[in-house]
């Protein structure tokens, strides 16, 4: 008989998102869903009548869980993915790991712990559709050794930075590089480079100051391989829509991809292409072609439903987390080691390696 694993949503907003998507999988069952906000428990309530609604995090852990998620602002990230790890839960947790480097420690020594719980980190854009394909092409060896990538992701959500009375919500100071793994983290997952050291600089607050945050944070990083990757982050900008960008330099080719408002396509130029400096326009998307139409329940096409896929196919058979706890300080230490750059002047920092 098949096990059926009870799920707990913890921040419903994020999280009422990623409940829609784990009853797509037979062996799932919404269990119980936590918010302090009652408006989005009853809306919670609503998509998911048999689940348990709690107003406190340790009421919701006492709910006879199997896995908990994590979708909660980022200040709770670390408190709550220990809690859940001390409570025999498996966690599934949303980005970025921690809201410090001090954080990610903590969360580290509890993974470690607990190693039957398995601890995965909810990198959603590594499952989008176009970083798959390239991840495949990348492990056939079509783009040869890593030299040089990029990843900007420019979003303006200064909506998101007040509360409904006006106070600023904990969005307003967050510096942009610190939120880095939707740039690093499908990078990282194609390449399997590791972050060795980061040298950053931000620009003035000149668009709306009253949030605390710099306008545009910039990266250089250096890999353990040799490679240098950029990053770009902004998040209070006059820029629509919204988009991700990425490029990858092999020592045998690359691929990048268009920018908004042009539909996304990736770009490739391949040696093994007879004429090296014909661009090649690749219809990836963000969908995984053959999805069922259910799959774009989580909000970012098909990449919640693949990714929750792959958390519960480790859950199943007994694999590691395909986004694990190392993985995940390789995505989110670079960002909060940039931000130390940008307060010392633009000095390089060293990303710390735990392994």
């Amino acid at each position: 008989m098949s096990k059926t694993y009870h799920i707990g949503i913890s921040g419903l907003r994020r999280g009422l998102s990623l409940a829609r998507v784990f009853p797509l999988f037979p062996d799932c069952q919404i269990a119980a869903g936590c918010d302090l906000d009652p408006q989005a428990l009853e809306r919670f309530g609503q998509h998911f009548p048999q689940a348990r609604l709690c107003s406190t995090y340790g009421e919701m852990l006492e709910a006879g869980l199997d896995v908990v998620v994590v979708a909660s602002p980022i200040p709770d990230h670390k408190d709550q993915s220990i809690a859940a790890l001390e409570a025999g839960c498996h966690v599934l947790q949303e980005v970025i790991l921690g809201a410090t480097i001090e954080e990610c420690a903590a969360l580290l020594k509890a993974v470690q712990g607990h190693p039957r719980q398995l601890f995965m980190l909810a990198e959603n854009c590594c499952y989008w559709g176009h970083i798959l394909a390239w991840k495949e092409m990348w492990a056939q060896g079509m783009l040869g050794e890593l030299v040089y990538a990029e990843a900007e992701y420019v979003h303006d959500v200064r909506a998101l930075h007040r509360n409904p009375d006006r106070t600023p919500t904990w969005r307003s100071f967050r510096q942009p590089l610190t939120y880095c793994t939707h740039s690093l983290g499908p990078l990282l997952k194609i390449t399997g480079e590791r972050c060795a050291r980061v040298t950053a600089l931000a620009t003035a607050n000149k668009i709306a100051p009253e949030y605390g945050q710099c306008d545009f944070g910039v990266g250089i990083i250096q890999t353990t391989s040799g490679a240098v990757i950029k990053i770009l982050r902004a998040e209070k900008l006059v820029r629509e829509p919204s988009f991700h960008y990425y490029s990858l330099y092999g020592t045998k080719g690359c691929l990048e991809t268009s920018r908004p408002p042009v539909p996304l396509r990736t770009h490739a130029y391949l040696e093994q292409v007879p004429h090296m400096s014909t661009m090649m326009e690749l219809p990836l998307g963000y969908d995984v072609p053959g999805a069922p139409a259910q799959a774009k329940a989580g909000g970012h096409g098909t990449a919640e439903y693949c990714m929750i896929g792959d958390f519960l196919d480790a859950l199943r058979q007994g694999r590691p987390a395909p986004i694990d706890i190392q993985q995940a300080l390789d995505m989110s230490l670079p960002g909060l080691c940039a931000q130390e750059s940008i307060r010392q002047g633009g000095v390089p920092v060293e990303v710390p390696d735990w392994r």
